[in-house]
């Protein structure tokens, strides 16, 4: 197992992260999970890619007898890039958010459910009416469902959406309302300000 491997999963077991996770640094958070997302990309897409490529080194008597391990190689590298596209999408929507928002730390959040490794939550201590988020880690790990009620670094408008940070894991999560017709009053009444910001930040709109 590799150093990267190894903090990857100490990560998803509740072990401290290999960069700050207080909030002072989220483009180390963002450095490192671009990195995972790259390496997992190229532990099956480049062995796949050669897959492909291969076939066109040989003879073209010997071609028919390699097209079956082109056809997997190819069906190999799209289900890969298909993944390291989602992975890569979502990180770089947490940028935007990061880079609009400042983060704040939210405490005290209550699990509403949780499916698969997706989380329903709603932030504690707060007036008005309490949003249900629906919380996702960009690189789908386990193990970081169990500690992330304790609180986290986030940075959005919760109406609308935003980033967090777990502390400690350093987990980097997307969140948006789990019911976004819900939260359509408040954003409409948000003021013209808000909603610009949350515009610029790209969680004006669901996210599939």
């Amino acid at each position: 197992m590799n150093s990267g491997e190894h903090r990857e999963n100490a990560m998803s077991g509740g072990a401290p992260a290999p960069y700050a996770t207080d909030g002072t640094d989220f483009r180390g958070v963002l450095k490192y999970h671009y990195g995972i997302a790259l390496k997992r990309f190229a532990k099956i897409g480049l062995p796949c890619a050669v897959m492909v490529v291969q076939m066109y080194l040989w003879p073209m008597d010997y071609r028919g007898y390699l097209l079956p391990v082109a056809v997997v190689g190819f069906i190999g590298l799209v289900f890969s890039s298909v993944l390291f596209y989602a992975r890569t999408s979502m990180i770089w929507r947490c940028s935007r958010i990061f880079r609009t928002y400042p983060l704040a730390y939210r405490g005290s959040l209550e699990k509403v459910k949780h499916e698969s490794r997706r989380l329903h939550l709603r932030f504690g201590k707060q007036t008005g009416h309490a949003v249900t988020m629906l919380a996702k880690d960009p690189l789908q790990r386990a193990g970081w469902l169990n500690h992330v009620v304790d609180g986290v670094w986030f940075a959005g408008d919760d109406p609308f959406g935003g980033a967090a940070i777990v502390p400690g894991t350093g987990e980097l999560l997307f969140m948006q309302p789990s019911e976004w017709n819900l939260s359509a009053a408040e954003r409409d009444s948000a003021g013209e300000v808000r909603i610009k910001q949350a515009k610029r930040a790209g969680i004006k709109r669901p996210v599939g």
